[in-house]
């Protein structure tokens, strides 16, 4: 049974560390060193800065009762907020302005994330591709429907599965002549991997938009798409990290209006094939 909020995780890992083996001691003292920046991490991450293995963080969090390393870090940021609410006086700034600043701020740092190389690449790649498939779950998912918004609008056909099963399959019968596109904040989502793993091994370029550059999405993608500002178990789809992927769709779309710019015929018409929709 995982442990509840109240069970001091925290100090249940400084207690238990010494009796630890010394791999699972480097994850715990690199917990305990900084257990905010904890939240940010991906297993992959947290297992390169500990100079451990992924296998060796999932064994720390069997140690501390957890199923795995989401349900570890699901009751670190409850117990980090908890502190952080019985520490630190409630702000008295006011909300837009702070979503406007951390917004200001991720889509900077998007910015300088962005390879331009690697755009010019993943537009030319849609642009030729015979299929496009796109996945993306939860809050994913809202990025993934924008994307295919905007391939419409360009007239570049794509599809995306509302079911993940279906999504598998598809990707089990993928080719060289396929795209698959994956979104995934945290890189590490079981169904997007999975897809993404599928596709490579049957040839399919693989693409990426992540907030994460060492997760297994990353890992297993033909290009990858880093956007700013991960997310915590608690923050999951979180506005800063959304609208730096909307920017990197955007950055795509003008990208492929550039290799060819009769797309912006093509988006003239689609406009047009809508106008009569609106009062």
């Amino acid at each position: 049974m995982n442990p509840t909020p109240h069970m001091a995780l925290v100090a249940s890992i400084r207690s238990r560390a010494p009796n630890m083996t010394r791999a699972l001691q480097r994850v715990a003292d690199h917990t305990l060193e900084d257990p905010q920046a904890v939240l940010y991490k991906s297993i992959t991450e947290l297992a390169e800065d500990a100079q451990s293995s992924e296998a060796s963080v999932m064994r720390f969090c069997r140690e501390l009762g957890f199923t795995g390393f989401q349900n570890f870090k699901l009751a670190l940021a409850q117990e980090l907020a908890t502190q952080s609410q019985t520490s630190v006086p409630i702000s008295t700034g006011d909300p837009v302005q702070n979503l406007v600043e951390t917004a200001r701020t991720a889509l900077d740092e998007t910015e300088r994330l962005l390879d331009r190389s690697i755009i010019q690449a993943v537009a030319q790649e849609l642009l030729q591709a015979k299929h496009i498939e796109i996945f993306g779950v939860a809050a994913s998912a809202i990025t993934a429907q924008y994307l295919e918004y905007k391939l419409a609008r360009l007239g570049v056909h794509s599809h995306i599965a509302r079911d993940a099963h279906l999504a598998t399959m598809a990707a089990a019968t993928s080719n060289p002549a396929d795209v698959y596109f994956l979104i995934s904040s945290s890189g590490s989502t079981l169904d997007t991997v999975k897809i993404a793993e599928l596709a490579h091994a049957r040839g399919a370029r693989v693409i990426g938009i992540t907030n994460r550059s060492k997760s297994p999405l990353a890992a297993t993608c033909t290009h990858v798409l880093l956007a700013s500002w991960p997310e915590t178990p608690l923050t999951g789809g979180a506005f800063p990290s959304k609208i730096s992927q909307l920017l990197i769709v955007d950055a795509l779309a003008s990208y492929m209006t550039m290799a060819e710019p009769d797309r912006l015929i093509t988006i003239l018409d689609t406009a047009q094939s809508v106008t009569d929709r609106n009062i």
